[in-house]
Order: C-alpha cells, then structure tokens, then sequence
C-alpha cells in the first residue's frame, strides 16, 4: 500500500490543489482499507497440525528439525511397521518441522493400517495442500468429515482449499455454509464467526 501514497508536489487534482490534510486522511485510509483486507486472507491460511491449512509456502517451512529425533522415529516405524501409531508420530514430526512429503508418506502408511481416524486424514489433507495436491487435499478432508462429521476443522479447510487454490467460490461458501448450518457459532481460526466470513464472501 505504500505506492499509494501522494508524493510531494503531485497534489495537484481536478485542475486545483488537493489539501494536504486531505491527502494525510487518504492515505491513512487506504492504510486501514488494505489492512483489514490483509488480516482476512491472513485469518484463512494460519493454522497449525489439526487446524486450519497453511498456505502452500516453502518460505514459511522450518528447517526440517532434528536429526537425532527424526532418525528416532523412522526407526521406531521400520521395527514396528504394523504400528499405525509410530506411523503417525513420525507424520506429526514431519509435518511440525517442515519436512511435508515424509508426512504425506508417514500419515498414508498410517491410514492404510488405520484407516478410521479423522484428524490424521485431516492431517494428510494440509500436506497435501502443503505439496499443491489440492483435489487430494479436498478427498483427505471429506474422508475426514465423512468419518466424523463433527470435525469442523476438515469441513472448513475444505472451503478453504476450494476458494482459494482451485479459485471455487460456489463449493467454498456451499461448505462453509452447510458448517454454519451444523454449528452456528461455528468459527475461523482467529476467532471471528464464520457466519462474517460467509458474508464476506458472498459480496
């Protein structure tokens, strides 16, 4: 927003002279304008493990984590392979340092030994999103809704990956909507209700 602001000696509008005062509130304004605008989308990509999608950024990644850890649990799952949990913990590792196709790998390796548990296909579907496989990050959390349809953390993520990566605003808001409907004071992850997000997305 910063290129919006009058320089000095251009001032000149319409033929006359545009106060200075004028063009303070302006641009101040416009300041304010573009700030709530950017907390919105901001609201809808924070998020951590079992809660909203990410944005699909390798800047905001960690480092990948410790070694010694990592080496850890991909021991524990290549002694105990038939272990769903040691499968999910290395996921969860994976997914909280950065290191997103090891979790995609881990959380399907869990799945097809446990095949019931909403929060790590939950999981899978930000990984997904995380390495751009939308359509696959949309299947992941409609398994998980599909499995507990209570898991309002999918069911928005869902709309959030229709309306902003597959540019779907039609499914995004008939989602959010039927969430609303389910949970009425359901919210986003910052707190603001989600009914306002609908609104705002129907303008």
């Amino acid at each position: 927003m910063g290129n919006d602001q009058p320089r000095r000696g251009q001032e000149e509008a319409g033929g006359g002279l545009v106060k200075r005062s004028t063009c303070i509130i302006l641009v101040v304004m416009a300041l304010l304008v573009g700030a709530f605008v950017g907390n919105t989308v901001t609201m809808l990509y924070v998020g951590q493990r079992q809660g909203a999608a990410p944005a699909p950024t390798a800047a905001s990644a960690p480092a990948g984590g410790d070694v010694a850890t990592l080496s850890r649990l991909e021991q524990e799952t290549a002694a105990h392979p038939t272990d769903a949990n040691a499968w999910v913990d290395l996921g969860n590792y994976c997914f909280d340092n950065g290191l997103f196709e090891k979790a995609v790998a881990a959380y399907e390796h869990a799945l097809e030994l446990s095949p019931m548990r909403a929060d790590v296909w939950s999981d899978l579907g930000v990984m997904y999103r995380r390495t751009s496989r939308f359509n696959k990050a949309i299947e992941a959390f409609g398994q998980a809704a599909k499995i507990d349809p209570a898991h309002t953390t999918s069911r928005y993520n869902m709309g959030v990956v229709y309306y902003f990566d597959l540019n779907d605003k039609a499914n995004a808001l008939k989602i959010w909507k039927g969430l609303l409907a389910d949970d009425p004071q359901a919210r986003t992850p910052d707190g603001r209700p989600l009914a306002d997000l609908i609104r705002e997305t129907e303008k």
